[in-house]
């Protein structure tokens, strides 16, 4: 088959889970034989070979347009450079410039697809989030190819109909403001979102869908995310861990990482603090240990910092960024991962944790509540513990549990997670559904079935 794969985001070009997650549907899609061709924007980083170039007319001048080549894995990879799509802030640096060049990016599709349709037609067209509506509804229009839009988190934007109509889209904007996923999914053949439980927690906008919707799970690395892989992987967990605590000035003890952007509206990070200050007052803290890293919300890392400050031999802050492969020796150390999101369409760290021994404490949403089995509801297959969202005495309440756990328990835990994010969430997985959803032979979301 002929895959087409657009999307704002492709490594080595990454700001959140988007990149890890296109590039690893289009190899893997490779590896199962398939000719899988991506378009994006090149952001200013001048990836790749020259080998074209034409002008596009929007928002009242003539831009041109540079297209660079380069394979990855066996995929063509086309970055479309010139005008604002040579930005490097890929989604800035204000809101209007983003539109503007989601708007750009689309036309510059265009032209590309004119220049390799003699060579290369689509058999399909798979689109990522948003930001390619303009990209989506224009291939489609010029040139009639089947598509499929997936959601990898709901935006619920709204922008003017003006917008559309420079994009040559004036048939798609009835309205004066329109939602650019809801026009993208209208547009689109099939829609999918990245688990299932996401999907019906967000079934208000995914039923306008109703018929053409499905799941397909997102998948893990776990050739990266690897103990074998470790400098450590030679030393006992406990050794591993004392390493750590040592390296950001604690003494041992049982350990608690959180890893992600600090915001309000998602991650949970203030449930965490709350939490924390909970279990402040228990006896059983003088033995517990908190990694806290990310950045994002300023006020969110001032009080991040503030309990440090309060807890100067408990709790860590760490906003520095980190490599992956820090990011790996970690939690191939700590005991366990605290992911408390207050939804999360799938989610990688609970995933990445499992495959590399540490145990998840999960918020019981979206895809962390679809890959972490409960130790309460199925002790015997059980990855970790979940909770409700935003209850910060719950997660107070799992964490103790947690820190009390004996050996027997935890090496299940640990043996479970492992087995699981290796076995049951492959990327091959995910792509050898999406192929279905390209046939249009999967199963859907139906309401009444639920």
């Amino acid at each position: 088959m002929k895959i087409l794969i657009i999307g704002f985001e492709y490594l080595p070009v990454k700001v959140g889970g988007l990149a890890e997650a296109i590039t690893s549907i289009a190899t893997g899609l490779r590896k199962l034989g398939n000719e899988v061709v991506v378009f994006t924007p090149d952001h200013g980083r001048g990836l790749g070979e020259v080998v074209g170039s034409f002008n596009v007319s929007a928002f009242g001048e003539s831009i041109g347009i540079t297209v660079r080549k380069r394979v990855e894995q066996g995929v063509t990879v086309y970055s479309l450079g010139g005008g604002l799509l040579s930005e490097p802030d890929v989604y800035g640096p204000n809101w209007e410039a983003l539109l503007r060049k989601t708007v750009l990016f689309g036309k510059a599709s265009v032209g590309l697809m004119n220049e390799l349709i003699g060579e290369f037609k689509p058999d399909v067209i798979h689109a990522h989030d948003w930001h390619v509506v303009f990209a989506l509804g224009l291939l489609k229009k010029y040139f009639g190819i089947r598509s499929i839009f997936t959601v990898h988190r709901l935006n619920r934007a709204r922008i003017s109909s003006e917008y559309f109509r420079e994009a040559n889209l004036g048939e798609l904007a009835p309205y004066p403001e329109l939602d650019p996923e809801h026009t993208a999914g209208y547009v689109a053949d099939a829609v999918t979102t990245v688990s299932r439980s996401y999907l019906w927690e967000e079934w208000e906008f995914f039923k306008n869908f109703d018929g053409k919707v499905t799941h397909v799970f997102n998948g893990i690395d776990c050739s990266f995310w690897n103990e074998e892989l470790m400098e450590t992987k030679d030393l006992p967990r406990e050794e591993r861990r004392r390493l750590v605590l040592e390296r950001f000035g604690l003494r041992d003890g049982t350990t608690f990482m959180f890893i992600g952007r600090f915001d309000r509206s998602q991650k949970g990070v203030d449930t965490l603090l709350h939490a924390i200050e909970i279990l402040s007052s228990d006896p059983i803290f003088e033995g517990m240990r908190f990694l806290i890293i990310g950045k994002g919300d300023p006020e969110l890392e001032k009080l991040a910092r503030a309990l440090q400050n309060r807890f100067p031999e408990n709790v860590r802050v760490i906003t520095e960024l980190l490599s992956r492969e820090t990011v790996r020796e970690l939690y191939g150390s700590v005991d366990f991962v605290v992911i408390p999101s207050h939804f999360e369409p799938f989610g990688l760290v609970q995933l990445e944790a499992m495959c590399l021994g540490a145990i998840p404490l999960g918020s019981s949403v979206g895809g962390i509540k679809d890959t972490i089995v409960d130790l309460n509801l199925d002790p015997e297959n059980a990855t970790g513990l979940l909770v409700p969202p935003g209850d910060a005495l719950a997660l107070a309440r799992a964490m103790v549990e947690a820190a009390g756990l004996d050996g027997e328990t935890l090496e299940r835990l640990r043996k479970n997670g492992r087995k699981r994010g290796r076995e049951e969430f492959t990327w091959e997985k995910a792509c050898r559904r999406y192929l279905k959803v390209y046939e249009g032979a999967v199963d859907r979301a139906v309401p009444f079935l639920r």
